[in-house]
């Protein structure tokens, strides 16, 4: 029953937000049934295989993608654990509760305003493989992390970074103008 209520709640969220796509829709679903395994008890902890597995995700990046995305529109509170022995702890965020009992006005709002991202620190393996498909090589892309990881990922005028792929698309393309 309570799952129900989620799933139905987490739908009309998606119908609102047109940020999420398929993979997150899939993800949020086999989270519910890992939660719904672990007896609706919150927080529970998941493995990233077996996530990756029911959810049909095949990509790394979109896993951790999704995840964090779900965690930064307010699905899920992800406490993530580089352990693969003990797994990462998810708490479902119960729609229903949040509203009654903490007034917290998730109806009628967006989840996150259009503009506003949520900005993560990629891991190194990311960026490589970012800068990989682009055909550069790895010692470049630790360059790229290495430096913006010096200046806690700030641009030139001190903001914070919203899209680190967008600096490295520029990092990319000044090194092309320096090679030519």
């Amino acid at each position: 029953m309570k799952q129900t209520k989620n799933i139905i709640s987490f739908f009309e969220r998606v119908i609102e937000d047109d940020r999420l796509y398929p993979s997150h829709i899939s993800m949020y679903v086999s989270l519910l049934q890992f939660w719904s395994l672990n007896r609706f008890q919150n927080p529970f902890r998941i493995c990233r295989k077996e996530v990756m597995n029911l959810s049909k995700i095949k990509s790394l990046s979109t896993y951790h993608k999704c995840i964090r995305e779900l965690h930064c529109a307010g699905f899920i509170i992800y406490s993530p654990n580089y352990n693969s022995y003990i797994g990462s702890l998810i708490e479902i965020i119960d729609f229903e509760s949040e509203v009654k009992d903490k007034n917290k006005l998730f109806q009628n709002q967006n989840l996150l305003p259009k503009e506003e991202t949520c900005f993560y620190v990629p891991m190194i393996d990311e960026v490589e493989r970012y800068f990989t498909e682009r055909d550069f090589s790895p010692g470049e892309a630790n360059q790229f992390y290495s430096f913006y990881q010096s200046i806690d990922w700030k641009l030139c005028n001190k903001k914070p970074m919203k899209c680190w792929q967008s600096a490295a698309r520029n990092w990319i393309s000044r090194v092309k103008n320096v090679n030519q």
